[in-house]
């Protein structure tokens, strides 16, 4: 079984703050939790996020607004409310319930990002009752959920879900099964027997939709006979209604591109549509939007004013690196353009604005600043929705044979796989065919093996925008060397593998702790105890 989606998992999610893992993916955590634990009209009184202390949540929950994401989340504020960023402050003094943050050993710890979340909730009669959702972040924005109140699930938000506790699942799942296809695309149904807090055996079905259903139809599903409890949650993005393996591998998506004129774009859109359940003019439409929000994250990122600037040890450059007059000879206008596009996305995404994970946020830059490049320069936008599909592409073969969470890979499994996606996608939008996109971005993984996660005071600012720059500008050398003839000889998949066995290999310091590479250095130490005395100085 595959889940992986183009718009949900390699260019997307979207999300506000500096790391897809440490952000969106709690994000939609929180929410998730949240819809299941009030499903049946309960209000959440305390939640506890709980974080390992040898994992990679614990040393930058605060730096990376983890926190924030969990918090807003879990109060069901959407990504797009201006007070966004206030939740966190108002659960803190006493508006809402309460929220906080321990450190602790987790009885389930086989990933860096590993999570329990304990919320106190009253029941409608006034019972107060503790709920566990324990899961972990996996990169991209990705998730899962494996256990629910010492139940075994495996929630990851890519469909709406529905789980009826009853006495009998026998006597009631044809009129249950009966009564959601009226209102939503059923796409999934299993069973498991269960003991509740009175040692008696349920029967627990979970059904997995396109949708939530009505309110009417939930009513329905309450009163069926035996029937003891009903909880819901809708997808955490698009849902995903077929889990076919799709993407693992090069030579598999080059035999589809056969069957689509040898078209990788639109080998990208159908298999994007069967992924989604969604007509290819409807996918298209999506990937037409989500290019032009990235492209207004760009100028969004121009248009920022310095006194709204929140990076803690960068200020606003990307303005001055577009306007910027270089001597002759020295790169080029496109080039010019896709570094300070990247930029921008970057300073947007530092400041917690509105930005698309592509695959990640700390490499949020690279696909938006080639996409702005590419608008600049003469493609348009049926052009740039073709190259953002191809990139799209590229990072599902990624996805699927590795992952996106630097914890585990180093930032090599996050600009150095955005670098190869949008390498994929230049020499798309230059006529190059579905072979030469691969070798493109071969070419960029070839060159980012071993490239370590090392943020500077845990802050997806340095050297994470040094990171972009240079990953829009691989893109286009890359695309560059391909098209002109050079051929990568190793192939894709290889390097995906070897990517994820030298991962592996990286000392924990090296993979998003900031306590390895440029966060180890003294100038960085430095300023990160400057930054802090400060602080102490102003709260005191």
């Amino acid at each position: 079984m595959q889940e992986i989606s183009l718009l949900n998992s390699v260019v997307g999610p979207v999300m506000r703050g500096p790391s897809s893992s440490h952000c969106a993916a709690p994000y939609m955590l929180g929410r998730l939790a949240r819809a299941l634990s009030t499903s049946q009209g309960e209000v959440i009184e305390q939640a506890d996020i709980r974080f390992d202390p040898r994992g990679s949540f614990a040393p930058v929950y605060k730096a990376q607004s983890t926190d924030e994401n969990f918090a807003a989340g879990l109060a069901g504020v959407a990504l797009t409310d201006p007070d966004f960023r206030a939740v966190l402050g108002c659960l803190s003094n006493g508006q809402g319930f309460a929220f906080s943050v321990t450190v602790t050993e987790l009885e389930r710890n086989n990933h860096p990002n590993r999570v329990d979340m304990a919320l106190s909730v009253r029941e409608r009669d006034g019972r107060l009752r503790t709920d566990i959702y324990q899961g972990a972040s996996i990169g991209g924005g990705m998730f899962y959920i494996d256990r629910m109140n010492g139940e075994d699930v495996y929630l990851t938000g890519k469909t709406a879900v529905i789980f009826v506790y009853a006495n009998d699942a026998n006597a009631i799942e044809a009129d249950l099964t009966r009564i959601v296809a009226t209102d939503s695309r059923l796409l999934g149904l299993e069973r498991a027997s269960i003991g509740n807090a009175d040692d008696q055996i349920l029967d627990r079905i979970e059904v997995a939709l396109q949708s939530v259903p009505s309110p009417n139809v939930l009513a329905k599903i309450e009163v069926l006979p035996g029937v003891s409890q009903v909880l819901v949650a809708d997808a955490a993005q698009y849902p995903v209604c077929a889990t076919d393996d799709l993407f693992s591998t090069t030579d598999g998506v080059l035999n589809q591109v056969l069957s689509h004129n040898g078209s990788l774009a639109q080998t990208a859109l159908s298999l994007e549509s069967k992924r989604l359940g969604l007509s290819r003019d409807a996918t298209r439409q999506l990937f037409m939007e989500r290019a032009e929000l990235m492209l207004r994250v760009v100028e969004d990122g121009f248009n920022a004013r310095e006194e709204d600037n929140v990076m803690r040890f960068l200020t606003l450059r990307a303005r001055n690196v577009r306007d910027a007059n270089l001597p002759a000879g020295l790169g080029g206008a496109v080039l010019q353009d896709a570094i300070a596009g990247a930029l921008a996305a970057m300073e947007r995404d530092s400041n917690r604005g509105l930005v698309v994970a592509a695959p990640t946020a700390g490499s949020a830059g690279v696909v938006p600043g080639t996409l702005y490049a590419l608008v600049r320069h003469g493609i348009d936008m049926q052009g740039v929705a073709d190259a953002l599909q191809v990139m799209a592409l590229i990072g599902a073969v990624f996805a699927a044979r590795g992952t996106f969470a630097a914890e585990c890979g180093g930032c090599s499994v996050e600009t150095g796989a955005s670098a190869a996606m949008a390498a994929a996608g230049v020499v798309q939008a230059f006529g190059g065919n579905a072979t030469q996109c691969f070798d493109a971005a071969s070419m960029c993984l070839m060159n980012t093996l071993g490239l370590v996660c090392d943020p500077v005071g845990g802050d997806v600012e340095i050297p994470c925008h040094a990171r972009n720059v240079a990953g829009v500008s691989h893109a286009y050398s890359s695309a560059m060397a391909v098209m002109a003839g050079f051929d990568a000889v190793l192939g894709f998949d290889e390097l995906v593998d070897q990517t994820v066995k030298i991962g592996n290999l990286m000392h924990p310091d090296l993979r998003c702790t900031a306590r390895g590479g440029c966060a180890a250095t003294k100038t960085a130490q430095k300023m990160v105890e400057e930054l802090t005395a400060n602080l102490r100085l102003q709260n005191k």
